[in-house]
C-alpha cells in the first residue's frame, strides 16, 4: 500500500526546493546586473565631468556599451545587452550660472534575463539607472 509514497514526497519536495533555488539565482542575477550597471554609469558621469563634450553623448555611451570611448574595432556584444537607445545623455546648463553645467546619464527600459520566466513578470519591475554629477569646465 505504501510503495512509492517517498518517492511522491521526495518529488514535491524537490520541485519546491528547485523553485526556491531558482528564485534565488535569478534575484542575485539581477542585482548584479544592477549593481553593475550602476558602476557603469557612474564611471561614464565621471569620466563626462572632466572631458569636454562631443555634442552627441556618443563617447559616454560607447563608455558605458564598451568600456571605450571609441566605436569597437570588431563586432564586440554590447555590455549586459544594452542598446545605445538604452543610454540616455544630457548636459544641462542652470539658467542662472551657465558656466556650471550638469551632466545626467540615465540607462531606460533595461530588460534583464531570468532563468525563471515567472519571476520576470511578477517581481521585478524595470527602473531606470540614473546618476548626474556637476561639470566644471575652466577654460
Amino acid at each position: 500500500m505504501r510503495r512509492g509514497q517517498s518517492l511522491v514526497e521526495a518529488t514535491l519536495v524537490l520541485i519546491v526546493f528547485f523553485a526556491l533555488l531558482l528564485g534565488v539565482v535569478d534575484c542575485g542575477q539581477v542585482m548584479f546586473a544592477h549593481q553593475a550597471l550602476v558602476a557603469r554609469v557612474t564611471e561614464a558621469v565621471r569620466w563626462g565631468s572632466v572631458h569636454p563634450y562631443d555634442g552627441s553623448g556618443d563617447q559616454i555611451a560607447n563608455l558605458i556599451l564598451y568600456h571605450q570611448t571609441g566605436e569597437p574595432r570588431s563586432a564586440a556584444a554590447p555590455y549586459l545587452g544594452l542598446t545605445r537607445a538604452n543610454v540616455q545623455v544630457r548636459y544641462q546648463d542652470p539658467p542662472d550660472r551657465p558656466d556650471d553645467q550638469t551632466i545626467s546619464v540615465a540607462i531606460v527600459n533595461y530588460e534583464s534575463h531570468f532563468f525563471s520566466p515567472w519571476i520576470a513578470k511578477t517581481v521585478v519591475s524595470p527602473r531606470p539607472v540614473f546618476v548626474s554629477a556637476p561639470v566644471r569646465l575652466r577654460n
